[in-house]
């Protein structure tokens, strides 16, 4: 399956996703709010999306 080239702009927003998922409450089915990736010691995918969003402001910066 090709959903097409991986741009720039969709990767930042993918990031957006990630830490907009981040600030969803906890439900019934996910306690960690709207990310399954949380763990005890912390989650992968927020510290990615906090780079890439870092990475963006400092080139545009």
């Amino acid at each position: 399956m090709d959903d097409g080239p991986i741009t720039p702009a969709l990767v930042l927003w993918t990031a957006k996703r990630v830490i907009t998922a981040h600030r969803e409450q906890p439900s019934e089915h996910r306690a960690t709010g709207g990310c399954g990736q949380c763990r005890d010691d912390g989650c992968d995918m927020l510290t990615w999306a906090r780079g890439v969003v870092r990475e963006h402001r400092r080139d545009i910066g």
